[in-house]
């Protein structure tokens, strides 16, 4: 498949010498950009598959920019790298980076580190997803579970009665469930408080 490039470094050169090379693999390039702010209001406009940043010294601006272009618009990068300068790996991981190219870089190597960034971000944003999911699945049982106990206490009812109750409510007014839990403890706090 074809792949939308982001190619973000200051160095002209090496910026068209790299877009040679992603042409010459079936990629295009989306857009290009000499600096991190430039970067953020073309990956905007543009909505690329997947970002390249040149990070040399200083590198801090480079795996910034993989962070934002991550968290900001769910781009995943690539760092690229002069020859003879160790990634600083932990830092750029944390922000983001979905792997990195050391130059001059290599046309196979290139579309191979393309298709792994693209899919292993695709990967993660899934599980994050799931995760979220878990989350919210999760906080819902505990809310339910209270207001259970909560009607339980009160009506001196049996747990499946309480649930039964809950659910009920839920169908009747077309509300999840958890928002029926919600609103039982909500008014078991304000009769507390008003006692």
């Amino acid at each position: 498949m074809q792949r939308e490039i982001l190619v973000v470094d200051s160095d002209r050169s090496r910026r068209t010498r790299l877009q040679a090379i992603l042409v010459g693999t079936g990629s295009r390039v989306a857009a290009e950009a000499a600096d991190p702010e430039e970067a953020m209001r073309l990956a905007t406009m543009t909505s690329p598959h997947v970002a390249i940043v040149a990070g040399g010294p200083p590198q801090a601006d480079g795996i910034h920019l993989v962070g934002r272009l991550a968290t900001e618009h769910g781009i995943p990068t690539l760092l690229l790298l002069p020859p003879g300068l160790p990634p600083d790996i932990a830092w750029a991981t944390q922000a983001g980076m979905m792997g990195f190219l050391v130059d001059p870089v290599d046309p196979i190597t290139l579309r191979a580190a393309l298709e792994v960034a693209y899919c292993r971000f695709l990967d993660l944003l899934a599980l994050k997803r799931e995760a979220e999911t878990l989350r919210r699945s999760l906080e819902a049982r505990k809310v339910i579970e209270r207001a259970k106990g909560l009607l339980m206490d009160r009506d001196g009812i049996a747990e499946q009665e309480a649930f039964a109750r809950l659910r009920r409510a839920s169908m009747d007014r077309q509300r999840p469930m958890a928002e029926v839990a919600r609103a039982v403890i909500l008014a078991a706090e304000v009769n507390d408080r008003s006692r």
